[in-house]
């Protein structure tokens, strides 16, 4: 009786072992009318909105992360928007302000550090503005923001550490369109 539970215990850990380690993600062509845009998002995704404070509106989440289960190189795809003010698209002063002011808050989200460099971007057409952080932990964030049609677009890549990542995080940031 004892080799029979020994063998089910041994059984059942390598199944689940192995259901864990599973690395394939199915990617879809995810198509936000509301939010107008097309991206390349592994399934399922999830929608949730938030009440913004800083921009006083909803911020609206299309996100996917593995499940809780799985040991997956990528942690989290999240894009995000947010209606801004009529004419920041048109006004290049204005234009430049609202990014970098959404830049900043953002990194806040991620750190109280001050001295993570923020870069000027183009993002697939769009002007915008990028960081990348390491927080000492088994994981990197980039983030890539851009404003299209005056909508704030936030686009956050949260992967481990020491895994070959460049594939998934170039069809995501790569993919990205807002509706013209």
């Amino acid at each position: 009786m004892r080799n029979l539970v020994k063998l089910t215990a041994v059984c059942l850990s390598l199944f689940l072992l192995a259901s864990c380690g599973n690395n394939n993600v199915d990617w879809e062509k995810y198509t936000s009318n509301e939010g107008g845009f097309i991206i390349q998002l592994p399934t399922p995704v999830k929608k949730t909105d938030k009440k913004d404070i800083f921009w006083k509106g909803t911020t609206h989440f299309f996100s996917w992360k593995p499940s809780a289960f799985a040991i997956y190189k990528i942690k989290l795809f999240q894009v995000s928007y947010t209606d801004c003010p009529p004419g920041v698209s048109t006004d290049s002063l204005l234009l430049n302000v609202m990014l970098d002011s959404a830049i900043m808050v953002r990194k806040k989200d991620f750190t109280d550090a001050e001295d993570i460099p923020s870069q000027t971007i183009e993002l697939n057409g769009y002007q915008g503005r990028a960081f990348f952080f390491d927080g000492g932990g088994n994981t990197l964030v980039t983030v890539k923001e851009c404003i299209a049609n005056n909508r704030l677009y936030d686009l956050v890549a949260i992967t481990k550490k020491n895994y070959s990542t460049n594939n998934e995080i170039n069809t995501f940031f790569n993919s990205f369109q807002p509706f013209r």
